[in-house]
Parts: C-alpha cells; sequence; structure tokens
C-alpha cells in the first residue's frame, strides 16, 4: 500500500490545458473517487497518475517514490479500463497470470496470486473458459482479477462498470466495495455516475474545467456544497435553485424571494454574513422540502408528477422558479393543483450568484 501525492500538476495537450495547477493527497488505503462530467480532467488525471501522460509541470509521488516521469510498468499500479481488454484466444488463468509470466514470476507464486484473485472474485469455476464464454460482469471481473495478481500498491479504476448494465453494475459495485475492505489498498476511481462515487468513495474530488471543485467525504460533498457547481451535480433530481436575498427581521435572519420566505438564522456562514438586502441563491434538495399548507414558505402549482417506484418526484412552478419535490410512492396532487410548499431550513445552502461560492 502506498499514498499518492500530485504537485502543482500541469497537463497540456497542444495549446489546450486539460489540468491546471492541480494538487491532491490520497492517503494510504484511502479509496477516493474522482467524480466529473464529460471533459473534465478525470481520466487524464488517471493515465496521468499511471505514467500514460507527459507531465508539463508540477510531481507525481507514490508513496515515497517520485514516479513524474517513471515508466507504468515501474510505478507499482494495477490498471483496470473501461473496456475489458481480455485476450480472447486465452482462458481466465491464463488472461489473469500473462503480466506476472511475462515478469518472470515463479509458477508456484503466479498459482497463489491467480488464486487467490479468483476466489475474492468468484472467479474460481471460470479459469478454463474463455471471455467468449462469460458475461460481461465476469468479464470485468477477470479485468479487475489481472489487476490484483500484480500485488501493486495503488490500483487504478477508469470508469470500469460504464458498459454494464444497471444490475450488473450494482453487483460489482458491492463487490468492489468489499474487495477495498479485504485488502485494504489504495484505490482511486474514476466515473461520471454519482451513485458509484457515493457509495463506494471514502473522499470524492469532484471536478470541473481541469480543476477539483471540492474533495470531501460523501456526505459533507452531498449536504455542504463548496459551490453552485457541486450542488447542482450531485442528486437526481439535482439541488433546486431559488434568486432572492437575505432580509433582517424582529424574528432573525430571513431569506426572501418572490417563490419562498425562509427562516435562515441557523444558518452557518463560513465567514460574515451578506449585509441586509444582499442577492443570494438559495439552495435546497428536493428531500428537504414538503407538500404541505401549515409552516408553509411559499405556494406553487403542480407542474409535472414523476413515479420513480418507491417515491415520486413532483415538480412545481413556483412564481417561475421550477422546483422539485421528493415525497413518498402513493397518493400525489394533480397536476394544476396549487399546493403548500415547506422547507427545512436546517438543511439549505446559501450560495453567492456572482462567484457561485458556497456562503
Amino acid at each position: 500500500m502506498a499514498s499518492v501525492t500530485i504537485d502543482s500538476l500541469d497537463i497540456v495537450f497542444g495549446n489546450v490545458a486539460v489540468l491546471k495547477n492541480l494538487s491532491l493527497a490520497v492517503a494510504d488505503g484511502e479509496f477516493l473517487v474522482l467524480l466529473g462530467p464529460s471533459g473534465c480532467g478525470k481520466s487524464t488525471l488517471l493515465h496521468t497518475l499511471a505514467g500514460f501522460n507527459e507531465v508539463s509541470a508540477g510531481s507525481v509521488r507514490i508513496g515515497e517514490r517520485d514516479v513524474t516521469w517513471a515508466d507504468p510498468k515501474d510505478r507499482e499500479i494495477g490498471m483496470v479500463f473501461q473496456s475489458y481488454a481480455l485476450y480472447p484466444t486465452m482462458n481466465v488463468e491464463r488472461n489473469m497470470s500473462f503480466g506476472l509470466r511475462v515478469a518472470g514470476v515463479p509458477r508456484d507464486e503466479i498459482e497463489r496470486r491467480v488464486g487467490r484473485a479468483a476466489q475474492m472474485l468468484h472467479l474460481t469455476d471460470l479459469l478454463g473458459r474463455r471471455p467468449s464464454q462469460l458475461s460481461g460482469g465476469q468479464r470485468q471481473r477477470v479485468a479487475i482479477g489481472r489487476a490484483l495478481v500484480r500485488d501493486a500498491q495503488v490500483y487504478l479504476f477508469d470508469e470500469p462498470l460504464s458498459n454494464l448494465d444497471a444490475k450488473l453494475r450494482a453487483e460489482l459495485r458491492r463487490e468492489l466495495k468489499q474487495l477495498h475492505l479485504q485488502l485494504g489498498t489504495t484505490m482511486v476511481y474514476v466515473t461520471h455516475d454519482q451513485v458509484e462515487a457515493m457509495t463506494l468513495a471514502s473522499r470524492i474530488a469532484v471536478m470541473q474545467g481541469g480543476r477539483i471543485q471540492q474533495i470531501d467525504t460523501p456526505h459533507r460533498v452531498y449536504d455542504a456544497p463548496a459551490n453552485m457547481f457541486v450542488a447542482g451535480f450531485l442528486g437526481s433530481p439535482s439541488m433546486n435553485f431559488v434568486q432572492g436575498r437575505l432580509q433582517r427581521g424582529p424574528t432573525g435572519l430571513g431569506f426572501v424571494s418572490d417563490a419562498l420566505r425562509v427562516d435562515v438564522s441557523g444558518y452557518a456562514f463560513a465567514a460574515a454574513p451578506p449585509a441586509d438586502g444582499a442577492p443570494v441563491v438559495l439552495g435546497v434538495r428536493p428531500e428537504h422540502l414538503e407538500l404541505r399548507d401549515d409552516g408553509a414558505a411559499g405556494r406553487a402549482r403542480v407542474s409535472l408528477v414523476e413515479p420513480m417506484g418507491s417515491n415520486q418526484v413532483v415538480w412545481l412552478d413556483a412564481t417561475g422558479s421550477s422546483i422539485a419535490v421528493e415525497i413518498d410512492a402513493g397518493h400525489a396532487p394533480a397536476v394544476g393543483q396549487e399546493i403548500g410548499l415547506a422547507v427545512r431550513a436546517s438543511a439549505v445552502s446559501l450560495f453567492d450568484p456572482q462567484t457561485q461560492a458556497r456562503l
């Protein structure tokens, strides 16, 4: 096992700066997930850790070693790609052991490592099969096993579940989590799927535009997003945003808009609160809203109801603001109905409308 340290990293392809002065520290044994939309630089960062990209500036360390200019084979990493990249003419055992055989590892050590990985990944009964005889989930397990037999210090995963259907993704997600608990090895995992990130990660690094927007535990990233991009990227539906202003009154500090009025006296500002009357954006997640008339923060008209199985998402038109509310399955208000809207004030976020940073 080893830590990973990236210091002031720049990656430039032609005239395009993909990563810009990026620094990151991954603790020994941590499961870090790089999360972000396509083109944000997360795969570029992972491939740079693997040694596939030339560094324009900065350094990369794995453990105590500076590997900025080291070849991939000398970095003591195990890499799992989005595509399985298995040899079609080799059986599972040969696919998993190929790198070890090329490296001249003794036969009994190869058998020990392959047997151990196969047992962890439920592949023992499949070692004699070829890739064409396996399901997609089984092939990805083989690809993971091929990385595990290297006994690497750091394992890198580049969207390994994106080619699988929803059921297989859920199964392999659980197995990867269990695998990390068993091995305790440092893992860095790239995905654009927020469910994978939230369920797998010790910490999540949310990326956009070649920069890390926030890095924290899944709970903190979801409940206390650093800016409006992070707030809007996580959650399905994503966080609701309502433009308004702060207003001080006899009962304390309030958020006021045409759509909502919310008491934010208990809000924990990162610095001094903005001045009275200052424009702010209130963010609130759909599960922190309720449809009820008592204690309502505002009134809105139902524009759409989306059944989601165990719950429903009700979309409201609140004086021009589109607001999503998550409610239990069962009875839903009728489209066109006007209804009261209550806000859990302790769960709101406030943002600066200019910088989009959390207040």
